[in-house]
Formats: C-alpha cells, sequence, structure tokens
C-alpha cells in the first residue's frame, strides 16, 4: 500500500508468464487501476516484491549466521592459544575478472570470458609483438592441431604474425570498435557454438581479414582463426 497526503492507494501484484506477451496478439499492459481504484501490477517471471524482500532477508539472515559463527570460531582459538583454521577467517573479497595479467616477475597471464577479451589479448599481442605468448595462450588447441598435421608450428605462426601484423591491427580494432554498437561488425553463433565475428558487406572489401573465429576450450574462450 501506499500514501499520498490523505489518499491511500492499494497496490496488488500478480505472476504473469512472459510466453503470455509473445503469444498475445495485442500489447498487453504491464500495470492498470481496476474499478476499485486499487493499483494492479503485473510481475513477469519472476518473484513478487513481498517474496523477493524474504528471499533478500533469508539470505542477510544466512550471512549473518555464517559471521557470528566465524568470529565465535576465532576466538575459541585465540583464547586457546591456538591457530585461526580456515572456517573461522573472513573469505576474501572475489577479485574482479582480468583478461590480460602482468605478474611480478614480468610473465603475461592472458584469460577471456567473452569474445571482446580474445580480440583485445590478440590485438595486445600483435601490437607488443608478443607472437608466442599469443600462440600458447590464445591460439585454440584445435588450431594448433591443425597446424600440427600440415607439419607446421610456434615458428611458422611467428612468421606469419610477422608478415601480417599490420593487416591483422587494421582488422582487430575495427572488429573492436564495433563489437558493441552498429551494424558494421556481425556476430554468428555457429552449429558447433563457436563464434565468428565478421565485418558486413558494406566494409568487407576494405580490409585483407574479414572473419575472425573464437572457440570453447575448457580454459575460457580461444582464438581459433582469421581469415
Amino acid at each position: 500500500m501506499a500514501g499520498s497526503g490523505c489518499e491511500t492507494v492499494v497496490t496488488e501484484y500478480h505472476k504473469r508468464p512472459s510466453f503470455y506477451r509473445m503469444a498475445s496478439d495485442k500489447e498487453l499492459v504491464d500495470e492498470y487501476v481496476d474499478a476499485r481504484g486499487h493499483r494492479v501490477v503485473f510481475v513477469e517471471d519472476g518473484p513478487l516484491p513481498e517474496e523477493q524482500r524474504r528471499i533478500d532477508e533469508a539470505a542477510l539472515a544466512r550471512e549473518e549466521a555464517k559471521r557470528l559463527e566465524r568470529a565465535r570460531i576465532r576466538s575459541e582459538a585465540i583464547r586457546a592459544g591456538k591457530p585461526i583454521p580456515p572456517e573461522g577467517l573472513e573469505p576474501e573479497e572475489p577479485q574482479a575478472f582480468m583478461a590480460r595479467e602482468v605478474l611480478d616477475d614480468g610473465s603475461v597471464v592472458m584469460r577471456a570470458l567473452l569474445p571482446d577479451h580474445v580480440l583485445a589479448n590478440t590485438m595486445t599481442s600483435l601490437r607488443n609483438q608478443e607472437y608466442v605468448q599469443l600462440w600458447e595462450q590464445v591460439v585454440a588447441e584445435s588450431t594448433k592441431r591443425q597446424y600440427a598435421a600440415e607439419g607446421m608450428g610456434v615458428e611458422d605462426f611467428v612468421r606469419y604474425c610477422t608478415k601480417n601484423r599490420s593487416e591483422l591491427m587494421m582488422t582487430l580494432n575495427r572488429m573492436s570498435f564495433g563489437y558493441y554498437g552498429g551494424s558494421d561488425v556481425v556476430l554468428d553463433r555457429l552449429p558447433d557454438l563457436s563464434v565468428r565475428m565478421r565485418f558486413s558487406n558494406k566494409i568487407a572489401s576494405q580490409f585483407k581479414f574479414r572473419e575472425i573465429y573464437v572457440v570453447q576450450e575448457r580454459d575460457g574462450l580461444k582464438l581459433a582463426g582469421i581469415r
């Protein structure tokens, strides 16, 4: 219920499956005022506000109980003069995902959860001429096997990158620029669940390399090829 001055408005929430909207020939309203003067609001595919409040409160209560239990374990360990066991320690804050991380020893670790991470890591590696790291950490195992089947390896890959570096950088730069908006870069989900990023017909003729293939492997997304 909500009050405005002396007037009280009763709000009722009702669940409505989202497929109703897709199946309906008419535009469905999300809320209306009925003959009683009550405000009726539809919630699609999710908990009602009161249900969400109870869910949130239960989650907070569980976290508070865990915090108190950790405090109890720490207190007992300290009183007994013993080391604090792992279950008594506060959990560490989750670290933000880093697609490219430079470690203290200067080595580079590259990871990819999204296709644009693969774009960024490939582009940075080419810019820095880190061809071996690109091969070892970004290139897909399936692509390495294809190289091996043709009697080639990392040395051939380095020569390929060195020879085509400028044209590859042009493609990667433009792909990155158009990845999140516009119609110049098209993302296709292929039957084998790989992703193809390609230029639209409008600009494809401007580039030597026009398509980038990304595949999912056990440790994240990898670069399958640039064509």
